[in-house]
């Protein structure tokens, strides 16, 4: 091996370095569970499926946590048959939307704090003028989520008596949380 001159080495014309491309995510690769439920998510979506009937458009589950898709005009009395019926889910666990660009999906999750089970009702709102029924008076913290998803996607709750802005200040004019919302000046990390 021979020596190189340090001189001559940093004269010397450099290669180009090839621009490394972006990942298009971070992380560890994403791995999507299967939708398969074990023996007690069987049991409570048994349950399920006997208090609601013939209101079950779709169901399917992961372990034991099974859900629902019920039509948005009878979301109201699927959870009213969930909250008083054998199944006793007296909780709301949890509310959220997902905006699928054709469609807003409204998603429930109820917890029975006696049985200690949860189950998950799904309903899905058209994107142009979404509006579904509040839960307001089935579970008191119904107003706060319809209130969120109000502000930032433009749901509409009939029968939701507050829904003044919760996150965004009133006059705010969009929905943030709707994919069509422009984000500017964002810049990707």
């Amino acid at each position: 091996m021979t020596e190189q001159d340090p001189k001559a080495a940093a004269e010397a014309p450099k290669e180009a370095a090839a621009p490394a491309e972006k990942p298009a995510r971070h992380g560890p690769p994403i791995v999507i569970a299967e939708e398969v439920l074990n023996e007690r998510g069987e049991q409570t979506a048994a349950q399920l499926a006997s208090t609601l009937g013939t209101l079950v458009l779709d169901s399917a589950g992961r372990e034991d946590n099974p859900w629902v898709r019920v039509d948005a005009k009878e979301l109201h009395a699927a959870a009213k048959k969930c909250r008083d019926g054998e199944i006793g889910m007296d909780m709301l666990n949890l509310m959220l939307a997902v905006d699928w660009v054709d469609r807003i999906q409204m998603i429930y999750v109820l917890y029975s704090t006696t049985n200690n089970r949860k189950v998950i009702l799904k309903a899905d709102l058209p994107a142009e003028s979404p509006a579904i029924d509040s839960l307001t008076d089935l579970w008191e913290a119904a107003t706060w989520y319809e209130r969120e998803t109000h502000d930032l996607f433009g749901v509409d709750f009939p029968g939701n008596s507050d829904m003044s802005p919760l996150l965004l200040y009133e006059g705010f004019e969009g929905h943030p949380g709707l994919k069509s919302y422009p984000l500017n000046d964002y810049e990707e990390w």
